[in-house]
């Protein structure tokens, strides 16, 4: 009887074909999700917002072909730059890490760059023309 037991704990298998097949699909429709939702994302028209403390500094406009650089006089050190191709990002800073500088450029809605230890942050939003008819339905 004891004999018995043992073979059937030694024919039992941790994952099955089925389960096998689930997890594909589990992790393909994610995969799917994602795609479609990052694609979804870009907008033609965005705005970087930038803070510091808090407090609403500047709203810039990202356009196509249009370059510049930002300094604040509330912290020289911080050196923020706008890029021909719609994005931003800080370019330099005297924090200790320069996790700021190293983040990179960014472009899409929803993103964005912060230097916490000189209170600086950048955040990347579409602007209401772009995002018309898009809104998500919080009552269905």
């Amino acid at each position: 009887m004891k004999d018995n037991v043992d073979v059937t704990r030694d024919r039992r298998v941790f994952i099955l074909p089925r389960d096998f097949f689930v997890l594909v699909v589990l992790i393909g429709l994610a995969l799917i999700l994602y795609i479609v939702t990052w694609t979804t994302r870009t907008s033609s028209e965005c705005v970087a917002k930038i803070y510091h403390n808090g407090q609403l500094l500047e709203v810039v406009k990202l356009e196509l072909g249009e370059e510049r650089e930002f300094r604040f006089d509330l912290e020289p050190s911080i050196a923020i730059r706008q890029f021909a191709d719609q994005s931003i990002a800080f370019m330099s800073s005297d924090c200790p890490d320069r996790v700021c500088v190293k983040s990179g450029r960014i472009k899409r809605p929803g993103e964005f760059a912060a230097c916490v230890p000189n209170r600086f942050l950048i955040v990347i939003e579409g602007t209401a023309e772009s995002s018309k008819g898009e809104d998500v339905d919080l009552v269905a």
